[in-house]
């Protein structure tokens, strides 16, 4: 057990060290020049200051408060504990997808609706589609937990964050991560069977298990100013389409934390009526209405729990 538990800390530690080489990671280098890059625009469009850029965009009074250090220990807790929370999302993602695929072939005669190869364009159909579904997961389990009193205490730590940094992201419990992944793996599986289902071919495999270009050019363009101190709005109209990183840094005021769920697409907002899109630049609070309960590591792992369980009780005590 020693032997299995040193390989896996070494296996971890080169995950760690692979993460600015990986474009499957928030934190690879393309993505941290794009950082500064879109960083600069906003620095030039909404700041008037002389303080040095480098300064602005790293500032220590963020990037070494009390809050940001307790993001960085959970998201180096939170990686070593991912296959946790992970495998058992990939697991249900294929069979759910295999099985309802062979499931409507057989139901069809043994015949899919349609037989091709899966072209340029199919293939971009099936990403676009897989997106769509995984951001709307995003969506119905983010809106979940801020409305449900026994999950909400599970994601309150992510949105206790005090100031906000790139691995601020990161900030979330591992339950959150699990039943996350869960949802999203079962609307994308049910997504993938269906797709199968009507347009069967010889699929390139890399399409369900690898990196979705889509994600990719999500995360060149500003995703991680999304959990930043700097303002930056795609305007309208295409603040109608995609979320930018200012609308979500306004779902952490605790104020509006009723607003902008999305992740990628805002029109599941604009649908179901929780779109804000600001008209110019604002300054507002960041953290809870309450304060901030998760101040230490230990906390951010405890107190989630311990308040869920007081939830689930109050909710039996009524019954």
């Amino acid at each position: 057990m020693f032997e299995a538990l040193l390989d896996y800390t070494v296996h971890y530690f080169s995950i760690l060290a692979d993460t600015p080489l990986n474009y499957g990671e928030r934190f690879y280098f393309l993505y941290i020049l794009t950082f500064i890059g879109f960083g600069w625009i906003g620095y030039r469009l909404y700041y008037n200051t002389r303080r040095p850029f480098l300064k602005f965009l790293f500032p220590k009074e963020i990037y070494l408060h009390r809050s940001a250090k307790v993001d960085y220990a959970i998201y180096l807790i939170n990686l070593f504990i991912a296959p946790l929370t992970g495998l058992f999302g990939v697991a249900v993602n294929t069979w759910i997808s295999v099985n309802l695929a062979t499931f409507l072939i057989d139901l069809n005669g043994g015949d899919p609706l349609l037989r091709g190869e899966w072209n340029n364009t199919v293939g971009f159909v099936f990403i676009l589609g897989f997106t769509l579904f995984a951001d709307l997961a995003v969506y119905i389990i983010h809106r979940f937990h801020h409305q449900s009193n026994v999950f909400w205490p599970i994601h309150s730590l992510h949105h206790s964050a005090e100031v906000l940094t790139p691995v601020t992201l990161f900030r979330k419990h591992p339950v959150w991560n699990f039943t996350a992944n869960l949802l999203t793996a079962l609307l994308t599986g049910i997504f993938q069977g269906l797709f199968v289902f009507v347009y069967f071919g010889t699929p390139d495999y890399t399409l369900f298990f690898g990196i979705n270009t889509i994600y990719v050019f999500y995360n060149f363009f500003a995703s991680n100013l999304r959990h930043s101190h700097i303002w930056l709005s795609w305007g309208k109209p295409l603040s109608f389409l995609f979320i930018s990183p200012a609308m979500h840094q306004i779902h952490h005021d605790p104020e509006r934390m009723n607003k902008n769920y999305g992740e990628i697409f805002a029109i599941w907002d604009w649908m179901f009526g929780t779109l804000y899109i600001p008209e110019g630049r604002e300054r507002f609070r960041i953290g809870l209405p309450e304060g901030n309960h998760h101040n230490t590591v230990a906390k951010a792992y405890w107190v989630p729990l311990r308040d869920t369980a007081r939830a689930l009780l109050r909710i039996e005590n009524r019954g």
